[in-house]
């Protein structure tokens, strides 16, 4: 199954050859990057989005008794108050994960998304791992079944907040 890029590339490569016209291999090399942007770039600055969004995002919910700034208010309080422990740790790794990629959405153009999308589930569980690995770094404890629901809610915020900013941002283009 071919996307609408790769059968638009697949036309004009076919076009330029039929007509005899050349094209600069400058002009075509900078397009091709821009339609299929680089996937370890684009992880590149989901990373670093990642990194300061995820720290921002602990002072509204702290994780893994994780508050670098502290406030007293978190959600982390109210999630544990609806439902206990496990829900806590559901819905802060839903949070942790919706938010850098709603910001991602914001910064990165509708081709890097799709390059997103298209990588997700190795970009999110690699984000996941490298943000417990920090957690544990800076002193958290975890516990393996808090971390599963962790990661469960990790990847259940990104995915959501992948296809959510992918589907909105296809409707504004």
């Amino acid at each position: 199954m071919k996307t609408d890029k790769e059968a638009w590339l697949k036309e004009y490569t076919e076009f330029v050859k039929s007509d005899g016209a050349t094209v600069p291999t400058e002009i075509f090399m900078s397009l091709k990057s821009r339609l299929f942007p680089n996937p370890w770039i684009v992880f590149g600055k989901i990373l670093g989005i990642h990194s300061v969004v995820g720290f921002l995002s602990l002072g509204i919910c702290n994780q893994f008794g994780l508050n670098p700034f502290g406030t007293e208010h978190s959600l982390m309080n109210w999630f544990m108050r609806v439902g206990g422990h496990n829900f806590c740790m559901l819905a802060c790794g839903i949070f942790f994960m919706t938010t850098t990629y709603l910001i991602s959405n914001v910064m990165l153009g509708l081709e890097e998304l799709e390059t997103i999308r298209r990588y997700g589930w190795l970009q999110t569980g690699v984000l996941g791992l490298v943000s417990l690995a920090a957690f544990y770094f800076f002193g958290a404890d975890l516990v393996a079944t808090f971390a599963g629901l962790w990661i469960l809610g990790a990847f259940i915020g990104a995915f959501a907040a992948i296809e959510g900013s992918y589907r909105l941002r296809r409707q504004w283009a």
